[in-house]
């Protein structure tokens, strides 16, 4: 897997362009994309809600969809537990599995 990271425009491969794809699919909004109106995550329409125990809940399930979206090119990254806790704004969003057999955790700011 090949990437370029958003913060220092540089090629990332393996893992950190598997970070990064989810850290940006995390945050668009599915039918933002043109010609890819699929992809994203609906975890982002609940932003500006009461930042509740429930919401976070919601949260974490619209991710692990994402996750396993196929538009979204994440279906290699087996996804386990995910926790979304409040975070400013938003949420932080930890989500624990295996890709290519190795456990892996992404993290990332919704």
């Amino acid at each position: 897997m090949i990437g370029i990271d958003p913060q220092t425009g540089k090629t990332v491969t393996g893992a950190a362009a598997l970070s990064c794809r989810f850290a940006k699919i995390l945050t668009t909004q599915v039918s933002s994309r043109v010609k890819r109106r699929g992809v994203g995550n609906r975890a982002v329409s609940r932003l500006g809600k009461q930042q509740s125990p429930t919401e976070a809940m919601i949260v974490q399930n619209l991710t692990l969809e994402a996750l396993s979206n196929p538009l979204n090119g994440l279906t290699d990254y087996q996804g386990i537990q995910c926790q979304a806790t409040p975070h400013l704004n938003g949420f932080r969003v930890k989500v624990s599995g295996t890709w290519r057999g190795e456990p892996l955790q992404l993290r990332g700011v919704l």
